[in-house]
């Protein structure tokens, strides 16, 4: 083997300093003491983040439940409720129970809630004080949770959940769910607590736009919820209604604004991603909620950084 040349040398007695990787000065020291690669949160773009998307939602009348599928970080949910969230949304019921654990009581599982040991898992939850929804689409899956929250001398609050055709899941029309909401009012061991939705998977038929077919799906949410509530099917004292990933918020947020619903009712937001936000997918999603809504300003900012 040659001997090594000055140059090689010169850079292996001369390790990597933060300005050659990009860092500022003050990440140093994730080059010297961290095992690579290594993610890493920025915390203004964060705080601004945090702040935006609550702003946003404040600004609608809505509440906001972020999905905590998207980070499994509890640290992130207390910024998120601290900044004024009123619950955090999961994705699973093991979910659920780690964010309970970590202190977060009031629980949005937006998910169909199946088999025993799940089941187990969110009555335990609800025993030991948790405020915690999840999403029915089906009348055995309603059955199902009826006899075993029943077995167990509990009322398990379910939310309908209105999908779309050829969807992965949920009621695929009005019918479905007026249908639904009559087997729920049998079981005593369930209350019908609202409506839940999600915009995207919604998909534009030939000569409508996208943008378009979000919000008159937004909108037949909210009619469904109305219907519901006119016909007495929502037994709890402040029934939701619920939707809105990351994309598309601002058709869901003025659907929630502008529907002639009781004040009484609970217009709740799940978006996950807006805390880290991105480049890219979010990054391109969030210029076209700024183009349609440019009194908005600045949008959210990406935080999120991965050093290799």
């Amino acid at each position: 083997m040659s001997d090594p040349s000055p140059t090689s040398i010169a850079l292996m007695a001369d390790p990597a300093r933060a300005e050659h990787k990009g860092l500022p000065e003050t990440g140093a020291r994730l080059l010297e003491d961290v095992s690579l690669p290594a993610a890493v949160l920025h915390e203004a773009p964060l705080a601004h983040n945090l702040a935006w998307m609550q702003g946003f939602c404040d600004a609608h009348g809505t509440s906001l439940a972020p999905h905590g599928k998207t980070t499994m970080a509890p640290a992130l949910f207390h910024r998120q409720l601290e900044a004024g969230a009123w619950a955090i949304t999961l994705a699973t019921a093991p979910q659920c129970r780690a964010a309970f654990t970590h202190g977060v009581t009031r629980l949005l599982l937006a998910n169909q809630l199946v088999g025993r040991a799940n089941m187990a898992i969110v009555a335990e939850l609800l025993e030991a004080g948790a405020e915690l929804y999840v999403l029915v689409d089906s009348v055995s899956n309603v059955r199902a949770l009826g006899s075993f929250f029943a077995e167990r001398y509990l009322r398990l609050p379910v939310l309908i959940e209105r999908g779309v055709p050829g969807g992965r899941c949920g009621c695929r029309d009005r019918g479905e769910v007026m249908a639904l909401a009559e087997v729920v009012a049998d079981q005593p061991g369930l209350v019908l607590a609202g409506l839940e939705g999600y915009e995207g998977l919604v998909q534009a038929e030939t000569g409508v736009s996208r943008e378009a077919a979000v919000a008159a799906y937004a909108a037949e949410v909210v009619d469904i919820l109305a219907a519901l509530d006119e016909g007495g099917w929502l037994a709890v004292e402040r029934p939701l209604v619920t939707a809105s990933g990351s994309a598309w918020h601002d058709l869901v947020a003025e659907a929630f604004r502008d529907a002639r619903l009781d004040q009484r009712v609970r217009r709740v937001m799940r978006p996950g991603c807006y805390v880290t936000h991105d480049h890219g997918l979010y990054g391109e999603s969030q210029a076209r909620v700024l183009g349609r809504r440019p009194a908005l300003g600045e949008g959210l900012r990406p935080a999120l950084e991965v050093f290799a």
